[in-house]
């Protein structure tokens, strides 16, 4: 039993950090069982982890969705700009989810390999290296710092590269976050658009686990594992929200890039 509670406490608080922060958080769920000899946690236990990651995010960011939820219905100048911009979010959600649907059993079966995982989180941590000092070196005036002056075309180049996550190691915050520099946002805004771009994604995952959990049952699983999971995954992606939206304010990306450089390597060495 108490291991199990560990168990769920681990891999909800990598749950948790890893979904925001720049790193694969598929990659490392993938990893930390290999690495430490830990049966793979199931289905029901990765869908809950996403239903925990998309609590995180309801319960920060409920002020600004909850404005944009009212504003949505009303009639004025404000009303208009929120409604374009949630169509700016279903229209960047949609290459995702067309790619889930038609390669998600190719990705389960095929992309869970340690040497694909230490290869993407290299790739993609200096493509995000790349981004970050593209954004620097461009011109100030051009970068968007509010998230609904986002403009259409930024929106889908951050939603095209979104599919690219779906195969561990990439980093769905980290491919759409590198994206969004590439498109002309500040650090902030990539990251804050980012976050709101995945709520609708995680909700997805986590209803679409949720289906397939209820046709298998729940039973082989275990309630425990599966509740201090759920908690440790809200903690700790509230804390990785509010950290890497303060963090990279006022630094680069330079610590998340050496983090997963040096991940890959003990992966290659260890796996």
């Amino acid at each position: 039993m108490w291991f199990d509670a560990f168990r769920g406490f681990v891999l909800g608080a990598i749950q948790g950090l890893t979904e925001f922060f720049p790193v694969s958080s598929s990659g490392h769920l993938i990893l930390v069982p290999i690495l430490f000899g830990w049966p793979d946690q199931g289905l029901a236990f990765d869908t809950v982890m996403h239903l925990g990651t998309l609590a995180a995010l309801l319960w920060f960011f409920r002020q600004e969705l909850w404005s944009l939820a009212i504003r949505v219905f009303t009639s004025d100048a404000n009303g208009a700009r929120a409604r374009v911009f949630v169509a700016k979010l279903v229209a960047a959600t949609v290459p995702a989810v067309i790619v889930a649907l038609l390669l998600k059993d190719l990705i389960e079966s095929t992309f869970r390999s340690g040497t694909l995982v230490a290869f993407n989180l290299a790739l993609w941590g200096l493509v995000l290296l790349w981004a970050d000092r593209h954004s620097e070196t461009s011109t100030s005036a051009s970068k968007i710092d509010e998230l609904e002056s986002v403009s259409w075309k930024q929106a889908l180049v951050v939603g095209c590269a979104q599919p690219l996550a779906l195969i561990p190691g990439t980093s769905r915050s980290g491919i759409t976050i590198t994206a969004g520099l590439f498109s002309g946002l500040s650090r902030a805004a990539a990251a804050r658009f980012s976050f709101f771009l995945s709520i609708p994604v995680t909700a997805g995952a986590g209803l679409s686990g949720l289906s397939d959990v209820m046709k298998q049952g729940w039973a082989s699983d275990g309630i425990l594992i599966l509740v201090v999971g759920f908690a440790s995954a809200t903690l700790w992606g509230l804390f990785a929200i509010r950290f890497l939206l303060s963090y990279v304010a006022k630094r680069r990306y330079d610590l998340f890039v050496a983090y997963r450089l040096a991940l890959a390597l003990i992966v290659l060495v260890l796996v």
